[in-house]
Formats: C-alpha cells, structure tokens, sequence
C-alpha cells in the first residue's frame, strides 16, 4: 500500500516541550534523590546517622528548588523577547556548566533545561542559531547527563552497602 499523504517540510523534534522537560529533569535529580533520602532516614539505613541523610535532604532541596526558581521565573520573561531569549540560552547554558560541581543538587540539570528552552531546543519554539544554539545544546547535554547521574546515584545508593 502506497502513502499518498504529503509529507511535512517542519522538522520533527524529539525533545518535549519546556514545561514537560524542566518538570522531568526537576522530579529525577531533586525528587527522587530526596525519596530515597527520605527512605534512608525513615528506616535508619545510614551508617552515618540519620543527621548525614537530613543535611543532605536539605541541601538537595534547597539547592534544587532555588535552580528551579532562578531558571523558571527569570526565563518566562526572557522567553517573550527573541533578543532576550538568545542572551537567556547563553547565560543559563553557561550556569549549568558552571554548576556542575553541584550535580548532586540537580542544578546543573534544570539550569540546562531552561537553556535549552530559551535556545529554541524544545517543543514549539524555534531554534536559535550560533552561540545561543550551541550553548542550549550544552545545556540539554547537561540536563539530560545530570538525570543519569542522579538516578544512578540513587539506585546504587539504595542497592550498595555503604
């Protein structure tokens, strides 16, 4: 059977929309770390003590909810102007390199989210072209590296002795 139907000229795009992609990149390096944390210190599993699982519970947190407001709130405005958009991709593509010793965190992670947002590199935006591209790109590299890691972390974590 032969397809009739025209094919589109718009490039398909894997990578889902803004909100879809912060909110996963948010719920695997914040959440479920702080899930498992919060299992650790529920059944007593840290041969630190528990004190080590709450510092932790509470930088994770707290470092993660403040890149998620310092990326989402600043980058909702930036997204309305193209000019702003580009300088945006940049500096937050930047910050999520610069973050990256804060992996844990999954700052780096959300940062790179809202890069990649703001380059045009998620559903129903248009990308951008030369350094504001190239930084989104960094970005979701980042975003997409940090998901790994963090849930690597978490699942070792849970299955390896300390």
């Amino acid at each position: 059977m032969t397809d009739t139907a025209p094919r589109s000229t718009t490039r398909g795009s894997r990578v889902p929309s803004a909100g879809v992609l912060i909110i996963a990149v948010y719920a695997l390096c914040v959440l479920v770390p702080l899930v498992y944390l919060t299992l650790v210190v529920a059944f007593g599993l840290d041969p630190n003590g528990p004190d080590t699982a709450r510092q932790e519970l509470r930088d994770i947190a707290l470092f993660g909810t403040a890149a998620l407001v310092i990326g989402v709130l600043p980058g909702h405005y930036l997204a309305k102007s193209d000019s702003a958009s580009r300088i945006g991709a940049i500096v937050y593509g930047a910050l999520s390199v610069l973050t990256i010793m804060f992996f844990w965190s999954g700052a780096p992670g959300i940062l790179g989210a809202v890069a990649a947002w703001l380059g045009g590199l998620t559903r129903g935006r248009t990308p951008e072209r030369g350094a504001p591209r190239i930084f989104a790109s960094i970005g979701l590299c980042i975003a997409i590296l940090n998901c790994i890691a963090n849930a690597v972390w978490s699942v070792v974590g849970a299955f390896v002795p300390h």
